[in-house]
């Protein structure tokens, strides 16, 4: 049997926790590598809230620490985002990647699959950074991938 590598992000509260087999997602030119992954919750703490699973594609200039008045240089190409807890539909009738089959039997019942493909035409990450006899800033383009609980998929999100 294969050792699983695992990219394992959590809230500071442990309200959700995100769980993925990797962080790399490769473009094939044709189709690019589909995001999956488990989202583990604890009921409990989420207090009768959803959990929700965003992927966000970003495009960024300059540097994001360096925003003037609090004014960001940030445009959102892509956004979609999936209600993960309570799940929408049962979770043993989903089709689930290997890496989610596993994490499911690992981490019990209160996991949940997730599962995003990339719409086509979108741009590979990247980050273009200025010569030093350049002018000019950094420019990217980031992909995201945020886990979170609110009341509902608009609902502010608290920053804990």
């Amino acid at each position: 049997m294969v050792p699983l590598i695992l990219i394992k992000l959590s809230s500071g509260l442990f309200q959700v926790g995100v769980y993925m087999g990797r962080r790399d997602f490769v473009d094939h030119v044709d189709f690019v590598d589909p995001v999956d992954g488990v989202i583990l919750v604890d009921p409990e703490a989420l207090q009768g809230r959803k959990a929700f699973v965003t992927l966000s594609c970003t495009f960024r200039y300059g540097r994001e620490d360096a925003d003037v008045l609090g004014i960001a240089f940030r445009r959102e190409l892509f956004l979609s985002t999936r209600q993960v807890y309570p799940p929408l539909q049962d979770r043993e009738q989903g089709i689930h990647t290997k890496v989610q089959a596993r994490l499911l039997r690992k981490l019990g019942q209160n996991a949940y699959p997730f599962f995003f493909e990339f719409p086509d035409n979108l741009p590979c990450s990247v980050a273009l950074q200025p010569g030093a006899n350049d002018v000019g800033k950094q420019c990217a383009v980031e992909f995201e991938i945020k886990a979170f609980s609110a009341e509902s998929q608009d609902a502010k999100v608290r920053k804990r």
